[in-house]
């Protein structure tokens, strides 16, 4: 008898947890509440400063009003820098008109210092690794970007590809490379990552190496490489992946060079935000496996746990991966002096 009442208590569990279970499910798949849907069609619109490139921002645009055709995007698009200064001129004049931002983590927090997003937690932050997200939720990751050694394959065999770091102090590579001329957020992750004494030893002796310092973009210093005019360069690796599948450049990159020092481009709700819940539901929207999925087919590297990238390489789960962390913003200026010092003016 008592054995009979304990298998039917372990049934009514087994029950009750497979109906809360599929409940859940359920409620997970149903999409956006119906609170912030309303909400959104009374809003009518969101306002999005992002930094993506104008072609790939219109297909995010596109594909987000095709889904919501009750809401209209407008898209503001300018450098981390510029979208940071106008967003600090509004909320100076009380002028309050973005709702979301989407920009470098490192630029944007001691804006989150001072008050200018609130926290979302999405519900589909759970697809996101707990290193591609704020723990407070001020911000998740759309996309990454791996700092990584490119180099060409018509002026380096394989044999003498950079496979870590150090290689790059080996005598072949004296004048060889070029380095952009304020790659500062790299240099302060290495030296972390190091140990600050290696590190700053590290880069004096890679400063030694007398590396071409370029001014512009770390696209160029790719493009530079692809062309044979330095043999390698350390630049972002989805332009390499770019150059090398979709236009057969001659140029490529080691995943066995350690750490990949990770840039997160990330996506804010403006704490005084005049579209609330459009902007909720843009921000799930982006993060969504839909909208990940297009972020791949752009040869980014998706942010998501459950979406890969278009090119196998550059798989987060396969590399080592180093974030660079937002609070570096705060030893900026010592580690821009330092880089200033190593590889500008001492030489």
């Amino acid at each position: 008898m008592m054995e009979r009442r304990k298998t039917r208590l372990i049934w009514i569990v087994l029950l009750f947890w497979s109906v809360w279970n599929a409940s859940s499910e359920s409620a997970a798949q149903t999409g956006p509440s119906e609170a912030i849907l309303e909400g959104a069609k009374k809003e009518g619109s969101v306002v999005w400063y992002g930094t993506i490139n104008v072609t790939d921002g219109r297909k995010v645009v596109d594909a987000f009003e095709k889904k919501y055709p009750f809401l209209k995007v407008n898209f503001y698009r300018a450098g981390s820098q510029p979208l940071l200064n106008r967003l600090t001129a509004e909320y100076r004049s009380g002028r309050y008109l973005a709702d979301v931002t989407e920009t470098n983590i490192l630029e944007s927090y001691f804006f989150q210092k001072k008050g200018y997003f609130q926290p979302y937690h999405s519900p589909e932050a759970k697809f996101f690794p707990a290193q591609f997200k704020d723990s407070n939720g001020f911000w998740i990751a759309d996309y990454l970007n791996y700092y990584v050694i490119a180099y060409n394959t018509r002026l380096v065999s394989p044999s003498n590809a950079p496979r870590k770091y150090e290689d790059l102090l080996h005598p072949r590579w004296k004048g060889q490379f070029g380095l952009k001329d304020d790659t500062v957020r790299w240099y302060g992750t290495l030296v972390d990552y190091m140990g600050e004494q290696k590190g700053k030893d590290f880069m004096r002796k890679l400063a030694a190496q007398n590396p071409r310092m370029i001014k512009g973009s770390y696209g160029l210093i790719s493009e530079l490489t692809a062309a044979g005019e330095v043999a390698a360069g350390i630049v972002l690796a989805a332009t390499v992946e770019t150059l090398k599948n979709d236009k057969q450049a001659p140029i490529d990159w080691e995943s066995s060079v350690e750490p990949a020092a990770t840039s997160i481009v990330g996506l804010y709700l403006l704490s005084k935000a005049p579209h609330p819940n459009a902007a909720r539901l843009f921000i799930d929207f982006f993060l969504s496996a839909e909208t990940q999925r297009l972020f791949a087919t752009m040869n980014r590297v998706p942010a998501r746990v459950d979406i890969k990238p278009k090119s196998d390489k550059l798989d987060p789960a396969k590399l080592k991966i180093v974030v660079i962390n937002p609070e570096i913003s705060e030893r900026f200026e010592r580690n821009s002096k330092e880089f200033t010092e190593i590889f500008l003016t001492s030489r």
